[in-house]
């Protein structure tokens, strides 16, 4: 089996999913060698890149949080992250990777725990009844029962080329160390710890510092009708990010892990209704990506777009302008052609600037 798994790794060494290769194409690891296949293949993964297409991924998953009242904000590591510890894996350290992609994600069922410990410790008493309305309260045969009034979302890896405009994504993965020092009394082979022991460094990957994350937490459904729901929503999202900046998220938090400090405002976002399907905007979007793609000069997007498109897109419904200025907008960035722009999605019937 090892053997077959071997020449399946030799083969998809190049794959794009650093999930795949870190916990289903390891070498066998030789213990008395510090070099070859399992060094090598450690080295390849440092060096993975983000997926290409992960950015459209991330904007698709950003785009459904609309649908319901939503607060997020951007927290960006400030020290080494290792999320799902626990998890089988090669190294005997596991890390969490987004089953889809392979780039880091911080699961909600993580977020939740460290909100739920850092209210308990931190505000103790006074916020009991925040905690009841945050994770709920069982009952028995439903009598007293009272469910979570918040979706905690998995924080999703914000895609590096997408906000930067760089032609390569840095990697996101780093090599980190864990040294046993006293193996003989850990395995049950020595009585006592001794100082004579040769340690044992256990080499595995942890998410490189600096990445970001968009934290993201939901009105669970039914919770729009309440009156102070969006400012207890705000005030969760507040409290998250204190716990997250003080005591951090995964493992080994005691020695500086998972520090993840928030950039940028908290953004409180109402639903939005859907776009109806419209063939002329899926027809505008394509044409807006396939310009992106060619990387075509942003002063010749407005003259195709004036010529083939805004004709067409005025006689669509106002949410399905809405999409198709947003994604004009995604595409014209430069400070000199904003008002030219603005000028053309005025011309269409979409707000700008207060006016239509």
């Amino acid at each position: 089996m090892r053997d077959a798994l071997g020449r399946v790794a030799g083969r998809v060494e190049k794959t794009s999913h650093a999930g795949l290769v870190y916990e289903r194409y390891a070498p066998e690891k030789k213990h008395e060698s510090q070099s070859g296949p399992w060094e090598a293949w450690l080295a390849r993964l440092e060096a993975h890149p983000e997926p290409d297409d992960y950015a459209d991924a991330f904007i698709r998953w950003k785009d459904s949080l609309r649908q319901s009242y939503t607060a997020t904000f951007t927290a960006r590591a400030e020290s080494r992250l290792l999320v799902g510890h626990g998890n089988a894996s090669p190294t005997g350290v596991g890390l969490t990777l987004h089953h889809t992609w392979g780039v880091p994600v911080v699961p909600g069922s993580s977020l939740k725990g460290v909100l739920a410990g850092y209210l308990r410790a931190v505000y103790g008493d006074a916020a009991m009844e925040a905690r009841r309305r945050l994770f709920g309260v069982p009952g028995e045969d439903g009598e007293g029962a009272h469910a979570g009034e918040v979706i905690f979302h998995d924080a999703q890896w914000v895609p590096y080329r997408r906000v930067t405009g760089a032609d390569r994504s840095p990697t996101f993965l780093s090599r980190d160390v864990l040294t046993v020092h006293h193996a003989g009394w850990y395995g049950g082979t020595s009585s006592w710890p001794n100082d004579y022991e040769s340690p044992n460094p256990v080499a595995f990957l942890s998410v490189r510092p600096r990445g970001c994350f968009l934290v993201a937490l939901s009105l669970a459904p039914g919770m729009e009708a309440d009156a102070q729901a969006e400012a207890f929503l705000k005030w969760t999202a507040q409290r998250l990010d204190e716990a997250l900046r003080h005591w951090g998220v995964g493992g080994k938090t005691a020695a500086g892990y998972g520090r993840l400090v928030r950039e940028g405002p908290l953004e409180l976002q109402h639903p939005q209704r859907p776009v109806r399907a419209s063939p002329a905007l899926t027809e505008f979007l394509s044409w807006v990506e396939a310009r992106r793609a060619d990387k075509v000069e942003q002063r010749q997007v407005l003259v195709g777009f004036e010529a083939e498109w805004l004709e067409r897109l005025v006689s669509l419904a106002p949410e399905a302008r809405e999409a198709g200025a947003k994604a004009l907008r995604s595409l014209v960035k430069n400070p000199k052609l904003e008002a030219r722009r603005d000028e053309l999605l005025a011309r269409m019937g979409v707000a700008v600037g207060g006016r239509r």
